[in-house]
Order: structure tokens, then C-alpha cells, then sequence
């Protein structure tokens, strides 16, 4: 729990509101790119239903024990080393997008330096790492469930520069609307 929040505790309204953000943006994010481009739906998952119910319950255990090593312990050792949140930060993104490497063709890396970059920069915002475990949680959650919309006719999933630029709005969406729902929901609520 000290990897997740220094108080030793889970705030649960703050994983939902990373769940929430998250999930909408994507969902909307698919819409529009699919509303601006014509092209067809192709929602669905290539796995059965049973492999589809088995598998959602455990992405949170996955997409939480990701954000714990990146957000949480590797953070915390890269501090040791460097003194320069930004050089941190950067490390990494490349360390996470490094594991991820090719995963969905030559952007893999740049793409998911910029999703890590997100999600590290609201967990030092907030300390504590209940909102890009959620935001982690969504964006697997939607991978798996509408995981058709993203594949091409190859049957892969292929990122475009777009995809790209589509990130950086995504991800200043993403730290805006947390920050304005943590400060509703979550910080008032504790000082009473």
C-alpha cells in the first residue's frame, strides 16, 4: 500500500474517477474517430465469452500491478538516482513503453512514452496512484472488450502520428478533468 498512497489507504473515489475519465474519453476518442473517418464499426473482441469473462476481473490486478512497479516502486527508486522529476518521469516512460516495445508497430514506443508521462504526471500531482490505476484499468478494459475497433485489416493494431497528437488532447483532458473531480469529490470531503 505505501506504493499506492504514502496514508497506507485506497481511495476508492479517486479509482473510480480514474475509471470514469478515463472510460469516457476513450469511448468518445472511438466515437469521434470513427464519426470523422466513415469507417465502419468493428467493435468486439476476437475472444469467446468465457475467455472475455475470465480475463476482465483480472485486469485490475494487472493494470494495478503495473502502476505500482512504474508509478510506484520505479519511481520511487529513479528519485534516488535522480534528483529531476522531468529526467524521472522520462525514464520512466521509456522503461514503460520499452517493455511494450512493438506492440502496436513502429509508434509503439513514442505512444506509450506519452501515456506514461500522463500517468506519472497526475500520480506526483496527486502522490498517490489510485487515478492512473483506474485510467490503466479503463484503457485495458476497453482494449479488451472493443479490441476490433483497433485492428486492421491485418488483424493488428497499428498507431498512427494521429494517434499521437489524439494523446496529447487525451492526456491534458485526462489530468484537467481529475484534478477538477479529485478536488470536488475527494479533498473536501476529507477536511470535514
Amino acid at each position: 500500500m505505501s506504493l499506492v498512497s504514502a496514508d497506507l489507504t485506497l481511495d476508492w473515489r479517486r479509482l473510480a474517477i480514474g475509471i470514469g475519465v478515463e472510460g469516457i474519453l476513450l469511448l468518445t476518442s472511438l466515437y469521434l474517430g470513427h464519426w470523422v473517418t466513415g469507417q465502419p464499426w468493428r467493435v468486439g473482441s476476437a475472444m469467446s465469452p468465457a475467455s472475455l469473462a475470465f480475463l476482465m476481473p483480472l485486469v485490475p490486478f494487472q493494470a494495478a500491478s503495473e502502476e505500482m512497479l512504474f508509478r510506484g516502486y520505479l519511481t520511487q527508486a529513479l528519485g534516488r538516482i535522480f534528483r529531476n522529476r522531468a529526467k524521472i518521469i522520462v525514464a520512466v516512460g521509456l522503461i514503460f513503453g520499452a517493455i511494450h516495445f512493438n506492440a502496436y508497430g513502429l509508434l509503439t514506443l513514442p505512444y506509450l512514452l506519452g501515456l506514461s508521462l500522463i500517468f506519472s504526471l497526475v500520480s506526483l500531482r496527486d502522490e498517490r496512484l489510485e487515478l492512473a490505476i483506474g485510467g490503466h484499468m479503463a484503457m485495458n478494459w476497453v482494449a479488451v472488450a472493443v479490441g476490433g475497433a483497433f485492428q486492421t485489416s491485418g488483424g493488428g493494431i497499428q498507431l498512427h502520428w494521429a494517434a499521437i497528437a489524439l494523446l496529447v488532447v487525451h492526456g491534458v483532458l485526462f489530468y484537467g478533468l481529475t484534478r477538477i473531480l479529485v478536488r470536488l469529490y475527494c479533498e473536501r470531503r476529507s477536511s470535514h
